[in-house]
C-alpha cells in the first residue's frame, strides 16, 4: 500500500543465525528493463567533441619496469641523462592514501631499440628482468597458437617499452603543467592534479585538462551522477569508462563569464579545504572524505556544496529537477548539434572566455 508506513518485522527472531529485516518502498512512475526507477541513460550518445581528452593510464605489466626510492636514485645519479627516461609514478589508490609519488617507472616511450640502449643503466635493468620474462611468455604463447603473431609475441618486438605505453596521454600531458586523474574504480569522487612530471598508472583515469574550471566540472556532483549512471561497476564500487562515461557527459554549452569564474573558485575552494585538512587528519584523502560521513558541520562538506551550486548555474540546470533528466537531454541536444555541424562547447575553458590563463593555477601533487 503507498499510503502505508514501511513494513517492519515487528517480531524479532532469537538466535545469533537470525536478521531483523526492515523493508522500504518509493512510488515510481515507470521502471526501465535495468529494472531501475531512475532515468535510463543508456540511450546518451557519444560526443566527438569529448574525445582525447580522457585517457586510461600507462599498464607497464611488468615489475622490472618499477624502481624504488634507492633504485632510481642510483640509476639518476649514473647519468643526468636518465631523468629523461625515469619518472616518479602513482596509481589510483596512492593518490588517496599519499601526498607524493615513492615509486619510478622506467618509460622509454616509443624509442626504438638503439635509443632506448644509449641509457645504460635503466636499459640494463629492463634487458635481465623484463626480456627473459617475455621470452618465456611469447614461447608459450607460440607453442599454444602456432601462431608466429600474438599479444605477447609482439610485445617482446618492442620489450623495453611498456605494454601500454600511452604516447597519445604522455604527449597530451607533456603539453600542460598539470594535469587531473582520479582513480578508475572508486566509491566515491575525489579528483585531483597531477604535475605533468609524475606518469600514471593504469588504475587511474587521466583528463588533458589543467584548468580549475574543468577540475569544478568534474569533481561536481552533476558529474559524479553520470558516472554513477554511465559507468561499469565492479562489486560495490565504480569503475570510470572513457568511453561510456566522459565520451558522453556533456559539459555546460553557454556558461556565463561569471559562471566559470565561480566554478573555478569553487573548485579551488575544495582543494584548498582538502590541503588544510591533510596536515591534521591521518590517511590522505580517503581519511578526509570519509569526514564526510559523520554528522555535523564540516568544511569540505560545505565547499562541495558551494562547488555542486555553481556547476548547476554554470548549466542553467533547475535543482528542484531530475538531475540526470537534465543531462541526458543536453547530451542528446549537442549530439543533434553536432550532426548539423552547429557550434557546440568542448569540455575545458570555452574559447571566448577573455582571459583563460587566470583558470591555470599550479597546485598539484609534486614529485618530492
Amino acid at each position: 500500500d503507498p499510503d502505508s508506513k514501511p513494513f517492519k518485522l515487528r517480531n524479532k527472531p532469537s538466535g545469533p543465525k537470525h536478521k531483523y529485516y526492515e523493508l522500504d518502498f518509493r512510488q515510481s512512475n515507470s521502471i526501465s528493463a535495468s529494472l531501475s526507477d531512475e532515468i535510463d541513460v543508456s540511450g546518451a550518445k557519444p560526443l566527438s567533441l569529448n574525445r582525447d581528452r580522457c585517457y586510461t593510464g600507462q599498464y607497464p605489466r611488468h615489475e622490472g619496469f618499477m624502481l624504488d626510492r634507492v633504485q632510481a636514485k642510483k640509476i639518476l645519479a649514473e647519468s643526468k641523462k636518465n631523468k629523461e627516461v625515469v619518472f616518479p609514478f602513482l596509481v589510483g589508490a596512492e593518490i588517496l592514501t599519499q601526498s607524493a609519488p615513492d615509486r619510478f617507472v622506467i618509460d622509454f616511450q616509443k624509442r626504438d631499440l638503439f635509443d632506448a640502449k644509449s641509457y645504460q643503466l635503466p636499459f640494463t635493468r629492463l634487458e635481465s628482468t623484463v626480456l627473459p620474462y617475455l621470452k618465456q611468455k611469447a614461447s608459450a604463447e607460440r607453442k599454444k597458437t602456432s601462431r608466429e603473431s600474438g599479444q605477447d609475441q609482439n610485445w617482446l618486438r618492442v620489450w623495453w617499452q611498456h605494454f601500454r605505453p600511452r604516447p597519445e596521454l604522455i604527449e597530451r600531458i607533456g603539453n600542460l603543467n598539470r594535469y587531473i586523474v582520479c582513480s578508475r574504480v572508486t566509491k566515491r569522487p575525489v579528483f585531483v592534479f597531477l604535475s605533468n612530471g609524475i606518469r600514471p598508472g593504469d588504475a587511474l583515469s587521466c583528463f588533458a585538462l589543467n584548468d580549475d574550471y574543468s577540475f569544478g566540472i568534474l569533481q561536481s556532483n552533476t558529474h559524479w551522477q553520470w558516472f554513477v549512471a554511465k559507468c561499469s561497476k565492479l562489486k560495490s564500487d565504480f569503475r570510470y569508462t572513457p568511453e561510456s562515461v566522459f565520451d558522453t557527459f556533456p559539459w555546460p554549452q553557454s556558461p556565463k563569464k561569471s559562471d566559470i569564474a565561480a566554478v573555478a573558485k569553487a573548485g579551488r575552494e575544495v582543494r584548498r579545504v582538502r590541503d588544510e585538512a591533510l596536515k591534521k587528519v591521518k590517511g590522505g584523502l580517503r581519511a578526509v572524505y570519509r569526514t564526510l560521513e559523520l554528522p555535523g558541520k564540516n568544511p569540505l562538506k560545505d565547499a562541495h556544496a558551494a562547488l555542486d551550486a555553481a556547476v548547476l548555474e554554470a548549466y542553467d540546470f533547475n535543482a528542484n529537477d531530475d538531475l540526470l533528466k537534465q543531462l541526458l537531454d543536453l547530451n542528446l541536444a549537442v549530439a543533434e548539434r553536432i550532426d548539423r555541424g552547429e557550434p557546440v562547447t568542448s569540455p575545458g575553458i570555452p574559447p571566448d572566455y577573455s582571459n583563460p590563463e587566470e583558470l591555470v593555477t599550479d597546485d598539484c601533487i609534486r614529485p618530492e
